[in-house]
Order: C-alpha cells, then sequence, then structure tokens
C-alpha cells in the first residue's frame, strides 16, 4: 500500500510539491522509501494525486478518481476538552469516523481550559489520524472558544446539543429526513454535562436538545457515539 501524505496548499506547484523536513524524513527514514518511489499526494480538500518521489519532493504523475469515503453530510463537532490524553484519542477518533471540523470548547463546568498553543499539535494528530484512515478531505480544528462565542460565531445549520437527562429526543429519531447534504453541528459537553443556563441559550441560537441514549457518557465518548450514529444513518439510507 502507497504512503499517503496530506500537503498544505502552498507546497504545490507546477505538477510538482515540495516537502518540509518532517515529511521528507517520515517518507526516506520511517519507511525507507527511496527516490522514485510511489506516493499518493493529497490537497485536503478532495483531490488526490499519485505521485513518485524525488530530491525532497513529489512530482505529480497522475489525478486519481476520489474514494468514497468522504460522507455527503457535513459534520462539525463542538465540544469540552476532557482530561489527560483522553482529548486527543479523541481527535484522533473523531477524524477516523468522519468529522469535518472539530471545535474545541470552554463551558461553564469545563475542568480543562484549551490552550491556543496547542493547536499545530493537534491539526497534526488529526492529519496521521486521517492518512491511516484514508479520508480524502483534512479535518479543520479551531482555536479554542468560550461557550457564547462559539453560538454567535457558527451558526447552527442543523444543530444538535447532546444532554444527558430530561425529556428529548434521540439523536437518532432525529436524524430521520435529512438532507444528504445537511451540515450538522453536535454540541458535546463536559463530564458535569452542560449547564440548563447553557442548554436554554443554545435553543436560542436553533440548537435542538438531544439524547444518545440511557445511560451516562464520558466527555469523549458521547460525540463518538454521535458520529457514528450520523455515520450509521448514512450508510443505511444509500
Amino acid at each position: 500500500m502507497s504512503a499517503r501524505l496530506f500537503l498544505a496548499p502552498e507546497q504545490f506547484e507546477f505538477g510538482q510539491a515540495r516537502l518540509n523536513t518532517a515529511q521528507w524524513h517520515y517518507l526516506t527514514r520511517v519507511l525507507r522509501l527511496r527516490s522514485g518511489a510511489e506516493c499518493i499526494i493529497l490537497d485536503g480538500c478532495g483531490k488526490i494525486w499519485q505521485a513518485v518521489l524525488a530530491n525532497e519532493a513529489v512530482t505529480l504523475t497522475a489525478e486519481l478518481p476520489p474514494p468514497a469515503t468522504e460522507w455527503t453530510v457535513q459534520v462539525r463537532i463542538a465540544c469540552a476538552v476532557p482530561k489527560g490524553e483522553r482529548w486527543e484519542w479523541l481527535l484522533q477518533k473523531a477524524t477516523e469516523l468522519g468529522a469535518s471540523e472539530i471545535i474545541p470548547l470552554k463551558t461553564a463546568r469545563s475542568v480543562v481550559l484549551p490552550q491556543t498553543s496547542k493547536l499545530e499539535r493537534w491539526q497534526a494528530i488529526v492529519r496521521e489520524a486521517a492518512e491511516q484512515s484514508e479520508r480524502l478531505v483534512l479535518p479543520r480544528v479551531h482555536p479554542p472558544l468560550d461557550f457564547e462565542a462559539f453560538l454567535q460565531q457558527h451558526p447552527a445549520g442543523l444543530g444538535f446539543i447532546c444532554t444527558a437527562r430530561g425529556e428529548r429526543p434521540s439523536l437518532w429519531k432525529c436524524l430521520a429526513g435529512m438532507r444528504t447534504d445537511a451540515i450538522v453541528t453536535l454540541l458535546s459537553g463536559p463530564e458535569g454535562g452542560f449547564t440548563p443556563e447553557e442548554v436554554a441559550q443554545a435553543q436560542t441560537y436553533s440548537f435542538r436538545p438531544v439524547s444518545l441514549g440511557s445511560r451516562i457518557l464520558r466527555a469523549e465518548t458521547a460525540p463518538l457515539l454521535a458520529l457514528g450514529w450520523i455515520g450509521a444513518w448514512l450508510e443505511a439510507i444509500v
């Protein structure tokens, strides 16, 4: 299986793409590829090429038909950051499951306050997960936002806020009739959940409270289950 790399738009030029030091090291030292070896290059926006390695660059030899690895529905998840390494695990798994955007939130009950200084590392984790899972489009990790700032800056479209208690419909049932080209935004809270005030505030921005089942889920589990349900729904209707 050929090595796969996502490259930034500025790396492409006249049928070639210049590799940075880390990418060159990965191909030649980690994978032990030699000059002339073939690899797969992606631009993160939906295009994919067969390429040949040469002199700290790759020559794009043929544009390939895109594989059907991306959903027609775009799913943006905005979630509180769990403790320790669980956030990085969430980033990896959300990428594998199909998220198109990931936004770390600072909520009233957040234990961890995410730092913008870690954004580059988070995007690198997403990039590696996208390459491993053969994603065609590279998900974007946004800078951290306060809950209210997120609501003001990111219109809900088709928006759901995942809550653990209270009378609310199942997310699965709410997917019935969803357009296959919809843009979905999922809000998922910290270990203690969203406050009643946050839920009410989200509703004023057209987010609908939904349930993910009868059990209380960890902060890193809830958004992944929601993504899994959306993926299963899309598979079921195709």
